[in-house]
């Protein structure tokens, strides 16, 4: 319908939300926050939080080519009227490693490719920047690494701060890790591996840096090497950065009920109580659990908005089929523990009592990733637990925050495989109305009371 913004499912690139005018939930106000921060950023969290399209934003926002569409992508944003010192300040590399595919002897070549693609964009931006012989130069090595010397040394000279932000920094590196083993995995990470060669050259090249992913496994095989991160992951002034709040959902609800896409006499406070006990109830700070605000999944609020709007009611399936795959990786993580009888026994435990008292690391190395006690957090990082109580000393409870949660744990992780009498697509779909212990563990209320 002309004139009503569209629902941005699975739409990750920020200028096409903005210049298609598609619903966008203002998240800039996190940008004068992460300015106060450390000025070597990594920020962690899982799959379908919407961290591609922040960074996306991020982009946009520094780059100094953007100044001039400043007004037309945040002029009615929080930051159009709160604009930071260090708005469009900088030349801007942004590189995305879950683009990076082949086969594990092309691996180094393609990664090669694509760095070297992006830096050749990067120059062709802010060629009028530099000696066009410089550029030439620059754009005739084959070599990325070569390329970063180059542009570190123009930069430098010219006088041209640099920006570097990474999305899926550990995209590719997982997959390696799982389907390859950790010999591979090793010789990409250490010593003088492509991977953490990379790193090596973005330490002390560049004025500032954002890097995100799921998981920290590759981030402590990395340190040794660029040892300059700050993982501001669960820091509670960042906890509502990415994902949607009760309020972000009652906002989008509402503009869509009086543009006319859900009916007329439609309930929102009744459509996020329904939702709640599925996708919501996120908390990545102790900090914040006295505040009670937590955190909706962005692209499940989004699933079941589409549904209504095309359907005029919630989706059959309360679960989003896409969101499948998203676990594929942490199942070949686990499985790289070949005698896993005591993460098996603390899984039992999780879908028993629905939650289980540990501590979370901020990293690991792939060394340490079968020991049973980072178990939880791995399952942390992937957002099938999350932060739920404090205890009295250093632990922390973490819980099941979501039937969607739950149904993923008991589908993935089930001793035995499928329960009885069911198939595996029985299992995996969380049809509505479901939710006994028979069909895959315990159901979960809006108020986050787990019934039997």
């Amino acid at each position: 319908m002309e004139g009503i913004r569209q629902i941005p499912y699975g739409v990750s690139d920020f200028l096409s939300v903005r210049k298609d005018d598609l619903y966008y939930v203002d998240k800039t106000m996190y940008l004068e926050e992460l300015e106060s921060q450390p000025r070597t950023l990594i920020f962690i969290r899982p799959r379908r939080f919407g961290k591609s399209l922040f960074i996306s934003m991020m982009q946009a926002y520094y780059d100094k080519a953007m100044e001039g569409r400043f007004d037309e992508l945040f002029g009615n944003l929080w930051v159009g009227t709160h604009p930071t010192p260090l708005r469009n300040k900088y030349q801007v590399l942004y590189l995305d490693f879950s683009r990076i595919q082949g086969d594990i002897d092309s691996l180094p070549e393609e990664f090669n490719s694509y760095c070297s693609d992006q830096l050749d964009d990067f120059i062709d931006t802010y060629r009028d920047d530099y000696p066009e012989a410089k550029v030439r130069k620059l754009e005739e090595s084959n070599s990325a690494s070569q390329k970063l010397n180059l542009l570190n040394n123009m930069a430098r000279k010219h006088g041209h701060p640099l920006y570097l932000i990474i999305d899926e920094y550990d995209n590719f590196t997982n997959v390696v890790l799982t389907e390859h083993g950790e010999d591979i995995y090793h010789k990409m990470t250490h010593a003088d591996g492509f991977y953490r060669g990379i790193f090596k050259k973005f330490k002390g090249m560049f004025e500032r840096i954002f890097l995100t992913g799921v998981s920290p496994v590759t981030l402590d095989d990395l340190t040794s090497g660029f040892n300059i991160g700050w993982n501001v992951s669960m820091a509670p002034e960042l906890d509502k950065m990415l994902g949607f709040s009760t309020e972000d959902v009652r906002k989008m609800f509402t503009y869509y009920k009086e543009v006319g896409m859900l009916p007329a006499g439609g309930d929102i406070e009744a459509m996020i109580e329904e939702m709640k006990p599925w996708y919501d109830n996120y908390c990545f700070a102790k900090e914040c659990l006295k505040s009670d605000v937590h955190m909706f999944n962005c692209d499940m609020v989004m699933y079941y908005l589409r549904n209504y709007v095309s359907y005029g009611q919630a989706p059959e399936i309360m679960l989003d089929p896409n969101t499948k795959t998203d676990y594929n990786k942490l199942r070949g993580l686990i499985k790289l523990d070949k005698s896993d009888g005591e993460r098996q026994d603390m899984m039992n435990e999780i879908i028993e009592k629905g939650e289980i008292t540990a501590t979370i690391e901020t990293s690991f190395s792939i060394m340490d990733i079968t020991k049973p006690e980072l178990f939880p957090s791995l399952l942390y990082y992937y957002g099938l637990l999350t932060i739920t109580k404090e205890t009295n000393g250093s632990m922390i409870i973490l819980g099941i925050p979501n039937n969607n949660a739950r149904k993923h744990i008991t589908n993935t992780f089930r001793s035995g495989g499928t329960a009885p009498g069911h198939t595996d697509a029985q299992d995996y779909y969380a049809v509505r109305g479901m939710g006994t212990a028979e069909d895959g563990g315990s159901v979960m209320t809006a108020g986050g009371t787990t019934l039997r």
